[in-house]
């Protein structure tokens, strides 16, 4: 019945250490055998995604990488680039702007580094860690983005990046994507850039039915995969509005729950 599964990594694939278990392995991968594709789906950067699809061993039993929540697309067996969105650069001045107006952090990535003005900022080291990434600290991140960004990244308190979110919108709304993974970090992404959106293209491209997709996910990044999806997974962590539009609910992701879910709907019935 299902032809891919479309993954979120943190909080989703990965447990509380950031790794991929054994069980949650064997199960994707025994869908692979089964002739199910694999979907690594995040807003990590490429880079950052590189120890999961490794784990799995993507590189070798083929399945693609939706980095920056969609902007890229990448075949892992290949590394070809099926496509790839960036976010024009006549808006970084003035998102930077306001980001320094309201005291908060803003970073985006160049190669296997995080670029930022303020890398000692509250929330940084997450995203350091998460993606095992190091910081390059410069003076103004708009003139030090040597080529198109995928996206731009804040950080801070959830409150005073509800208020940072209702000015971008009033000022783009209607230009970028702004959205929440977690509550700490703002996407800030090209225009109709989003998961659901991304997975759409990729389907087209394949020639698969978004019946035949199944999508694992637990944050704010996650609802549109959720929705698009023939069957959208919330793990029992899940931010409350993502477990009210799902699908179903499995365990959590320190429980093996895609585990969980992938045995029931693909390996049962191999």
């Amino acid at each position: 019945m299902y032809k891919a599964i479309a993954l979120d990594l943190d909080g989703t694939l990965t447990n509380s250490e950031k790794k991929v278990s054994e069980r949650n392995k064997r199960a994707l991968q025994g869908a692979i055998k089964n002739g199910v594709s694999i979907i690594l789906a995040s807003g990590r950067p490429t880079y950052g995604m590189s120890e999961v699809w490794e784990a799995l061993e993507l590189e070798n039993l083929g399945g693609y990488v939706l980095s920056y929540n969609g902007s890229l697309c990448m075949d892992c067996k290949t590394k070809a680039v099926l496509f790839e969105h960036n976010l024009p650069r006549s808006y970084y001045a003035p998102i930077a702007e306001m980001v320094r107006e309201a005291k908060l952090g803003l970073l985006s990535y160049q190669g296997k580094e995080i670029v930022t003005e303020r890398p000692e900022y509250p929330y940084m080291d997450r995203e350091s860690r998460i993606n095992k990434m190091f910081f390059h600290k410069v003076q103004n991140l708009p003139e030090a983005l040597k080529e198109e960004a995928c996206k731009l990244l804040a950080l801070g308190e959830h409150e005073d990046l509800l208020r940072l979110k209702e000015k971008l919108e009033k000022e783009y709304g209607e230009e970028l994507s702004i959205f929440f993974s977690e509550p700490y970090f703002l996407e800030i992404c090209p225009p109709g850039v989003d998961k659901g959106e991304s997975l759409r293209k990729l389907l087209e491209l394949k020639g698969w039915k978004r019946e035949e997709l199944m999508a694992f996910g637990d944050g704010g990044n996650d609802l549109t995969m959720l929705e698009f999806a023939g069957k959208g997974i919330a793990m029992a962590n899940s931010q409350k509005h993502v477990l009210e539009i799902a699908d179903e609910v499995t365990l959590s992701n320190d429980e093996d729950g895609v585990a969980v879910m992938v045995e029931k709907y693909i390996l049962s019935n191999s």
